[in-house]
């Protein structure tokens, strides 16, 4: 049985594993991080390793999802998808796992499994990039270092993203490349379970502000990334 990461990599991987998965623009740094087809699943892979092997998480399980914009989150949603685990967007009564940021970390029960993402433009693990990680949470670019590059899959659950299966994810007008701009915006793991889903690659873009510049900075974004679609 395929996974929905496995539904998702295997037509991108036999097109062009090499063409631009997720790239994330920080206007506010500025940044600029892209990874391929190949690079997004090697830490999808890395990822799903740890959820399984280390967490616990099984085929079915429920794995909160709390992430801002981020290219590592694209990493994050797809290797809780090739764990076979259903992630959520919201509390959910019957949650495994919690993968969020530090900054999110009050949201979230104390009594349950938690992996804090970095949102360091370069990845690196949080006591490295100079965050202090509580005593009971995993640092999760740290510890999914050590799995492999590769992931066979035990398995996959029915359902990818708050109870909708991947299927009833796709949009037609998704299979694209796709621009998703705003830096505060709480739905991008949804946005990108849907591009994913729908065959798209996605561009991200926070930290700009309201100004004429950061508007034309996006403006740029779009041109450069030749987006043809905006979410």
């Amino acid at each position: 049985m395929n996974t929905a990461a496995d539904t998702v990599f295997q037509p991108l991987l036999a097109a062009d594993p090499g063409a631009p998965m997720i790239t994330h623009y920080d206007i506010a740094a500025p940044s600029r991080i892209e990874l391929s087809v190949t690079s997004t699943a090697n830490w999808a892979a890395k990822i799903a390793g740890l959820l399984r092997d280390e967490a616990g998480v099984m085929p079915g399980d429920v794995v909160v999802c709390d992430l801002p914009a981020h290219w590592l989150t694209a990493g994050v949603l797809l290797g809780a998808w090739w764990a076979g685990a259903q992630v959520r967007t919201g509390e959910a009564d019957d949650v495994v796992v919690v993968i969020t940021t530090a900054d999110r970390l009050d949201r979230h029960p104390t009594d349950v499994e938690t992996l804090l993402m970095t949102t360091d433009p370069m990845g690196r693990p949080l006591a490295a990039a100079g965050v202090d990680v509580p005593p009971g949470v995993t640092d999760l670019a740290e510890a999914c270092r050590i799995h492999p590059d590769q992931f066979i899959p035990s398995g996959g659950g029915d359902l990818a993203l708050d109870g909708a299966p991947l299927a009833d994810l796709a949009d037609p007008a998704l299979d694209a490349r796709v621009l998703v701009p705003g830096s505060d915006r709480g739905d991008v793991v949804s946005v990108l379970a849907r591009i994913f889903a729908s065959g798209g690659t996605a561009v991200l873009v926070s930290g700009e502000g309201s100004d004429d510049d950061d508007n034309a900075a996006v403006t740029d974004v779009a041109a450069t990334e030749k987006t043809t679609h905006t979410v």
